[in-house]
């Protein structure tokens, strides 16, 4: 089962910054290229500069709601 990690404690923890922390746990970097597509896309849907404190759930739920990967 994969780790929690935590995420950085930051005062404003954006969108984006969340999204490179998860990236960073990642070990492959074959794995990191084809992840950061989709979870790039996630983050600009949901607003990259946007503090991540400030989402609901259920927005965070929705930006993933819609397909990402292998989606032009």
């Amino acid at each position: 089962m994969p780790a929690v990690t935590p995420l950085p404690a930051a005062q404003r923890l954006t969108v984006r910054a969340a999204a490179d922390a998860f990236l960073d746990t990642v070990p492959n970097p074959n794995t990191v290229r084809a992840y950061a597509a989709g979870v790039g896309k996630i983050a600009l849907r949901l607003g990259e500069h946007r503090p991540l404190a400030a989402m609901a759930d259920d927005e965070i739920g929705e930006g993933q709601s819609t397909p990402t990967w292998c989606a032009g």
